[in-house]
């Protein structure tokens, strides 16, 4: 049963990315204007305007899902967790970035993690619960092997208790009882293991005092309140975390996103969760995985809509390597098999963009085409022109004044 719920868990993410990932950072407002309410997976052309170059394709997912599904699929093999082993298998595979679709963050400094404030990581802790031997040692190495950011290895150690906790306790609701819980015990391992976290290349005072803000934010957490009160309450303890001054919830930091996606998850309807994450803009490419990994540990495949399982590019091999993984019995041939397939994905979405960009161009090129034309005549016009000259370049003059 645990093990099931790990692996929806897993399922959830998948989906949640390949739905929210095409329209990600476009704002509220503007995904509003363009697509009004949105229940399916969407093609982001219609937003993009000019910017077809970040086009993705809709109902696939993207880098993040295709690490955390690596991620789960190795620990599975494995007694505690060596980040080396991972490494080598991505080499193995040859060159990356004909299989990973869009990566970001950490996934770009896997060799030599980075000091920088993302929400990157909180998505892939899941994975975690797939090795034979969870500990407080696997965890610490797990977080600092890909991003030594004080606020940062706070959030991911708070997601990874909060996990633990729902899943061991079967919980069905979130309330702030078990978040001020969640908060204590997440400050407290810090503070037991700071050796470990110094040892494995971090800060611990500043991964210490991280968690101390993270916890004086979440005790007094205001669920109930509308979101406009609940932004103002959050975002001063994001702000001394990070070097730029935000505003608003929906940019990419552990301190605004993960307390939006708990808001989302204690407010929200649990059959409309990921859509709801989607109508709140900005990042929601990180933000609607970060609800449905809390929300599907909490209710199980009531939050994922039956139609977006069905639709998912990939679903028979993706449902296939889910079975395998529950099991137990994934191989790592079938592992390499399967990103083999991705590479082939990823070929094909690299393709359908180049073909948008490729009919944006030619019709941009017909309109220059007709400016060159009148600008050509305009500046061979002399006194010997011809009244037939005269006529057809006030013709043409009409033409592009009309357009």
């Amino acid at each position: 049963m645990i093990q099931e719920r790990y692996t929806q868990i897993l399922h959830g993410i998948i989906i949640a990315d390949a739905l929210a990932s095409p329209l990600d950072t476009l704002s509220a407002e503007h995904i509003h204007n363009v697509f009004g309410t949105i229940h399916d997976y969407t093609d982001p052309a219609p937003a993009l305007k000019n910017k077809l170059y970040l086009w993705k394709k809709p109902a696939l997912y993207t880098a993040l899902s295709q690490y955390c599904i690596l991620l789960s699929a190795l620990n599975a093999q494995q007694d505690t967790y060596v980040h080396q082993h991972i490494c080598n298998f991505i080499s193995s595979l040859g060159d990356s970035s004909r299989i990973f679709r869009h990566p970001q963050g950490f996934l770009q400094h896997l060799q030599s993690p980075y000091d920088a404030p993302t929400a990157e990581l909180l998505i892939c802790i899941p994975a975690l619960f797939f090795l034979h031997k969870q500990n407080p040692i696997s965890t610490i190495q797990f977080i600092l092997s890909h991003n030594k950011n004080a606020a940062t290895c706070a959030a991911s150690v708070f997601v990874f208790i909060l996990l633990e906790t729902i899943i061991m306790r079967q919980l069905i609701a979130l309330d702030s009882v078990v978040l001020k819980q969640t908060a204590e015990d997440a400050y407290q391992f810090v503070q037991e293991h700071s050796a470990l976290f110094f040892n494995n290349g971090g800060n611990p005072q500043n991964i210490i005092e991280a968690t101390k803000d993270l916890h004086d934010l979440i005790i007094n957490l205001p669920l109930e309140s509308d979101e406009t009160h609940y932004t103002r309450y959050c975002i001063p303890f994001a702000n001394r975390w990070s070097k730029n001054e935000y505003t608003r919830l929906t940019v990419n930091h552990p301190f605004t996103l993960l307390p939006l996606a708990l808001y989302c998850v204690h407010t929200g309807q649990k059959d409309s969760l990921l859509y709801s994450a989607i109508h709140k803009g900005g990042k929601i490419s990180l933000l609607t995985p970060l609800v449905a990994l809390i929300a599907t540990a909490l209710y199980g495949y009531d939050v994922i809509p039956k139609n977006l399982i069905d639709t998912v590019v990939n679903k028979k091999r993706i449902l296939q390597l889910l079975a395998l993984l529950q099991s137990h019995s994934i191989s790592i041939n079938y592992l390499t098999e399967f990103f083999q397939n991705e590479e082939k994905l990823t070929q094909k979405e690299l393709e359908e963009r180049e073909s948008k960009l490729k009919h944006i161009k030619s019709k941009q090129t017909g309109k220059n085409k007709d400016k060159d034309t009148y600008t050509s005549m305009t500046y061979h016009v002399v006194e010997s022109w011809t009244k037939l000259d005269k006529a057809k370049w006030k013709k043409e003059r009409k033409r592009i004044r009309e357009k």
